[in-house]
């Protein structure tokens, strides 16, 4: 027999060997996946600026869907009441300006809660509660 011999020593040596080579690749990809990822401080702060700009540009943006929809009921009054239809940026008269929406408005800004504007106004309980939570924070600015 020309061929190599290899012993049970040698074999558990290489064993050993193989086995130890595992475990180092294991510790070393543990560390990699333990370790914090490092992302520089100045980015950082700029995604919590811009994470808190984004808040106050939705609130801003739910304040204006209400202020279009008590534009547009407003509207809708006045045509249905007079008729006639007033035109896109044309002022009210103060007689005509006094919408259930611009009412819920003016009393949430006086600091009444939900229930009594709803109940003032005859709007609902869900449209009550949203112009009081976006007018009352505006007021608090």
């Amino acid at each position: 027999m020309n061929g190599i011999l290899i012993t049970w020593p040698q074999l558990l040596y290489a064993g050993l060997a193989l086995l130890v080579f595992y475990v180092a690749e294991l510790l070393l990809f543990l560390r990699k996946a333990n370790s914090p990822h490092h992302i520089p401080r100045q980015i950082q702060q700029r995604i919590e600026t811009m994470t808190g700009e984004m808040a106050g540009l939705r609130q801003e943006l739910e304040l204006l869907k209400v202020r279009l929809a008590a534009n547009s009921m407003q509207q809708a009054w006045v045509v249905e009441h007079h008729g006639d239809v007033v035109p896109e940026g044309a002022a009210l008269a103060p007689s005509l300006a006094e919408t259930p929406y611009a009412h819920a408005i003016r009393l949430a800004r006086t600091g009444a809660d939900s229930a009594a504007v709803a109940q003032q106004c005859g709007i609902s309980r869900g449209e009550a509660d949203l112009i009081v939570a976006l007018y009352r924070a505006e007021g608090l600015r």
